[in-house]
């Protein structure tokens, strides 16, 4: 009898041990996020571009955010790579094709495209940008710092250039949270590059 209940004790401890060891080993899932396209048309743009094509690109982008795990800043000198948060694909792929769709809605236009694929679109300037920061605390706020510059296609001639330097504040503690606001500062970028743009086209001769 004593035997049978120092078995029975013994099997529960070693399936006790293998449930922890199992559990253990277990990787956590990792989570995968994109940018959204979250710039409206606005009052200040007058739909000038609407029947002129635009190209985008190219940008240059800062080698520590050339990988697929999200970086984060902690305190000023300091990136953090998150293992199991990550973009759903380049994040660079993701910047200019959300660029290009926040521009398309703000200048009422479908002619707005790579510029790997404008030679059938003849256009008619071309916006290139060098992102110097694109990143941002948990639960505080993302920082978007680039240099974009718009020239005509044809001449190659420099139209505009500015800087953006934008702060979006994070909606709240985790990591979409932070990604929402990554996709509201770039909106805020589209939209003083599309002011721009649209100035341009009001003088540029129709195509």
């Amino acid at each position: 009898m004593m035997g049978n209940r120092t078995e029975w004790h013994c099997g529960i401890s070693i399936l006790l041990a293998a449930m922890l060891a199992g559990c253990a080993g277990q990787t956590p899932r990792s989570n995968f996020y994109m940018l959204s396209a979250d710039a409206e048309p606005r009052t200040g743009v007058a739909g000038n571009c609407s029947s002129q094509a635009i190209s985008v690109g190219p940008v240059s982008w800062p080698r520590y955010l050339d990988q697929p795990r999200i970086v984060t800043r902690v305190g000023a000198n300091r990136l953090e790579e998150h293992e199991f948060n990550r973009w759903g694909g380049s994040l660079e792929d993701g910047f200019v094709r959300t660029l290009i769709k926040n521009l398309s809605n703000l200048l009422s236009s479908e002619l707005v495209v790579n510029y790997r694929r404008s030679e059938h679109y003849s256009p008619v300037y071309r916006v290139e940008i060098v992102v110097n920061q694109f990143d941002g605390q948990i639960g505080e706020n993302v920082m978007l710092d680039a240099k974009w510059s718009i020239l005509a296609e044809s001449s190659g001639k420099l139209e505009r250039v500015s800087t953006s330097s934008i702060s979006m504040n994070t909606s709240g503690p985790g990591y979409e949270a932070l990604v929402n606001a990554s996709s509201l500062a770039l909106a805020q970028m589209s939209e003083e590059i599309a002011v721009e743009l649209d100035r341009l086209c009001a003088a540029a001769p129709a195509r």
